[in-house]
């Protein structure tokens, strides 16, 4: 089961001398690491993504339970005319051997912004409802029924007999 976080934003304002220019803050655009819990699967490996909007100093990095990411991160940046910059970066983890935390975390001198997913691995069967379970065990038993009578009822037939 994937339990998706709240998105943290903090930013500070700054002034600048010229007229009419407000700096960008930094933002991290959808879809969020939440929008994408849907597609994970325990014990399958993660692909996950971040997209960042700020000013030209926007820098993107990862957290797993707390601690900056061991495994290599990828990043594109994407200058969109003089003031702001897209960030796309991206991480490719083995799969979790153990409940975690990812975080994205985007920052610039502006403020910055946070993306958060809990991923809890279930234990055995544990997101099978028990009822789900025992229906399909009815459904398997009343099938191996219906081949045993259809057996019969073949094993009884004389080629003549419609069935």
């Amino acid at each position: 089961m994937y339990q998706p976080l709240s998105r943290t934003s903090s930013s500070s304002s700054s002034s600048s001398t010229k007229l009419h220019t407000r700096e960008a803050e930094v933002r991290l655009l959808p879809p969020l690491l939440k929008d994408q819990a849907w597609g994970l699967h325990a014990h399958e490996a993660l692909l996950l993504f971040c997209l960042a909007l700020g000013p030209g100093d926007t820098h993107v990095h990862w957290l797993l339970d707390g601690r900056n990411l061991d495994t290599p991160v990828m990043e594109f940046r994407q200058q969109l005319g003089q003031a702001e910059v897209l960030v796309s970066s991206w991480v490719r983890e083995r799969p979790p051997m153990k409940d975690a935390r990812y975080q994205c975390v985007a920052e610039s001198k502006t403020g910055s912004d946070t993306s958060e997913v809990n991923i809890h691995l279930p234990i055995r069967d544990e997101n099978i409802p028990t009822r789900d379970l025992n229906q399909w065990r009815s459904a398997l038993t009343e099938h191996e029924q219906l081949i045993k009578r259809w057996e019969k009822a073949l094993e009884s037939c004389d080629g003549n007999t419609a069935l």
